[in-house]
């Protein structure tokens, strides 16, 4: 649901729920507790639903200052590999604060490794594997990973795929990769698998073998699945 008609949802409801206590004299003592309750109960989850979806938006939009995909290259591209909020701020356009949401998200999506100073006040991150580029992987052109998309990448990385080989293939922001890699497991495509592995992610995605070959399903099965991922990315405002 849009931001603002959530907005607008809260800001009625806290009408309604004003009413309820301006007419409790007028009306039935259940009456008015009626609407004073379900008016705030209503309010108070359309203004969550409202700073979440601003908050979601705000992320987003600070991807046409770096993309995901940039800001790991700058680890990449750092002596020792390390940097701070502080310092990816130094370094573009972020401010601190959208610096460390940015940085926290990578981090739980296990692209990188987070390790404070000896106070615990300041955090610095690395990558949690190096990035692993091939050249030549054909793709769809589709703002969204496709089903195709995701088969070729796992025939080129030899069907071991961890975020970071997702991330580098597309160029896609992290968030929008992981729902789809959420719905593709739902349905059964892929599943996760968080292992040691030396030198690699300790997250790696796993193609079920009936999905191997880009060649084993028919079109109208590979249209239902795009059109499915692309439904959910519009409906949670991380596909426009």
């Amino acid at each position: 649901m849009n931001k603002y008609l959530w907005l607008f949802i809260g800001i009625l409801s806290s009408l309604m729920a004003a009413g309820g206590l301006m007419l409790k004299g007028d009306i039935p003592k259940l009456l008015s507790a009626g609407m004073f309750l379900v008016g705030m109960i209503v309010a108070m989850v359309a203004f969550i639903s409202f700073f979440v979806s601003r908050s979601k938006q705000q992320t987003r939009d600070t991807q046409r200052v770096i993309t995901d995909l940039e800001l790991l290259r700058l680890f990449s591209k750092q002596p020792g590999g390390l940097l701070s909020a502080d310092m990816i701020a130094d370094k573009t356009e972020l401010t601190k604060g959208e610096a460390t949401a940015r940085l926290s998200n990578l981090s739980t999506g296990g692209l990188l490794i987070a390790g404070a100073n000896p106070t615990g006040m300041k955090y610095f991150y690395e990558l949690s594997a190096p990035l692993e580029e091939i050249s030549g992987i054909d793709l769809s052109g589709e703002p969204f990973l496709t089903i195709g998309d995701l088969q070729n990448i796992f025939i080129a990385y030899d069907y071991k795929v961890s975020p970071h080989d997702l991330m580098v293939t597309t160029g896609l922001p992290w968030n929008m990769l992981s729902r789809e890699m959420q719905h593709f497991r739902k349905q059964g495509v892929v599943e996760v698998a968080y292992i040691q592995r030396p030198g690699d992610s300790y997250k790696q995605y796993i193609l079920m073998e009936e999905y191997h070959r880009s060649d084993t399903l028919d079109l109208e099965s590979r249209m239902r699945i795009n059109e499915e991922v692309k439904q959910v990315l519009y409906d949670e405002n991380l596909l426009v």
